[in-house]
């Protein structure tokens, strides 16, 4: 007999359909074997698709990402997306959960809409590798690169680029060539970040690529930003809360509160798709 399983898809870090970044949720998977998973985070073809199970090591709940290729170890907007379905569905009972994930715990609370991201402290790591063939891979000049800081590598491995300019990240690209360099070097993905923003209230811009792993450009992506506050931290840079930018150059603005303690990152979501898919 064919299986029908809930699924939802919720825009992330905006209060505005279509905007932000989209996110599938299963708020039941069990019984999914991994391959099943994989399987639907391919066909629904966003950047992650978030799986959740019951807890088994002592959390609230287990949560499980997947892009359309591999398994992740943290994604934000897709957790955020899943907070949201969980308190429209009643399911969201605290103020505060943790999810047992690949990476390790992560707590998630809610303060009215919002949902703030509590992972454990991010340590980035000066990168001191040449990236000429990175810049290159990316269309950017080096004399375009940021005079406020060297670029650094995350935890999830995701090479943070500080660039000089808006313009800079609008002439970027997402290559197969940069792919190729990102399955080379075991990096997740690519995020460029300049301090010229669309807003003035706002504090940074960013892009994110990440082609190896099936997502040419992830619109809003909130595992990097808490990275990218503990690395403004410790630059100097962001000793209180802001604002980050991040999709306004594909279409889909999406805003992110950031907290340099802990460090924290905050968002809203809205859902903009339920259905069933029919196993």
């Amino acid at each position: 007999m064919p299986r029908k399983i809930p699924i939802l898809q919720i825009d992330a870090f905006t209060s505005q359909p279509f905007g932000g970044n989209p996110a599938g949720v299963v708020l039941d998977a069990r019984g999914l074997r991994d391959e099943e998973m994989q399987a639907i985070a391919k066909e629904m073809n966003l950047a992650e698709t978030a799986f959740l199970t019951p807890a088994e090591k002592g959390g609230d709940y287990r949560l499980r990402w997947f892009t359309p290729g591999v398994e992740v170890t943290f994604c934000g907007h897709a957790t955020v997306a899943t907070g949201h379905a969980m308190h429209e569905a009643g399911m969201f009972r605290a103020t505060r959960i943790v999810f047992e994930t690949l990476g390790g715990s992560l707590g998630l609370a809610r303060s009215g809409e919002t949902f703030w991201l509590e992972p454990e402290p991010r340590r980035v790591t000066e990168y001191r590798e040449p990236i000429d063939n990175i810049l290159h891979a990316l269309a950017i000049p080096r004399g375009e690169l940021a005079s406020w800081g060297p670029p650094a590598l995350t935890p999830e491995r995701d090479l943070l680029i500080p660039c000089a300019s808006l313009d800079t990240l609008r002439h970027s690209r997402s290559t197969t060539e940069l792919g190729a360099i990102g399955t080379a070097l075991g990096f997740r993905g690519f995020a460029l970040v300049t301090m010229e923003t669309i807003e003035p209230t706002s504090k940074t811009h960013s892009r994110f690529y990440a082609p190896h792993v099936g997502v040419p450009e992830d619109p809003v992506t909130g595992s990097m930003h808490a990275a990218l506050a503990e690395y403004l931290r410790s630059l100097g840079l962001a000793p209180t809360p802001f604002i980050a930018e991040q999709g306004d150059l594909m279409g889909r603005p999406g805003r992110l509160e950031i907290d340099p303690v802990g460090p924290r990152v905050g968002g809203r979501a809205v859902t903009v798709l339920r259905g069933e898919l029919v196993l």
